[in-house]
């Protein structure tokens, strides 16, 4: 951001400047997709909250407890469908926050499991 004289701004009004522009609504999907993933392996996990429908970001959350998911669903309640990896922490907060809510499990890895299941059985 410069000037009309080619001077560049003092960085309080560029951040007075960028402080002044509204945030967009956040608009609750009716569809839901609730994943982690690791900042730093073994330390530092976030969860990902994303529409499943327009594939928007609807959240980034610190850490991946029941506890931190349950809350953010209660506070922006209209999900009715919510696609979570295969953790119980997910799945509880779900329970626990939105219990009209369909919940769709990891759908690859449960398949993944099956068939490497059925190989086994007939190796």
């Amino acid at each position: 951001m410069r000037s009309a004289l080619g001077v560049p701004p003092p960085r309080h009004t560029s951040l007075r400047t960028l402080l002044a522009i509204p945030l967009p609504e956040v608009t609750v999907p009716r569809v839901l997709g609730v994943d982690d993933v690791a900042l730093r392996r073994g330390q530092v996990y976030v969860s990902i909250l994303t529409g499943a429908g327009t594939g928007g970001r609807a959240g980034v959350l610190p850490g991946r407890t029941a506890d931190v998911v349950e809350a953010r669903l209660r506070d922006h309640p209209g999900v009715q469908i919510i696609c979570r990896d295969g953790s119980g922490a997910y799945a509880e907060a779900a329970r626990r926050a939105v219990p009209g809510a369909v919940q769709a499990g990891d759908l690859w890895h449960g398949l993944a499991e099956a068939a490497q299941k059925e190989v086994a059985a007939h190796a």
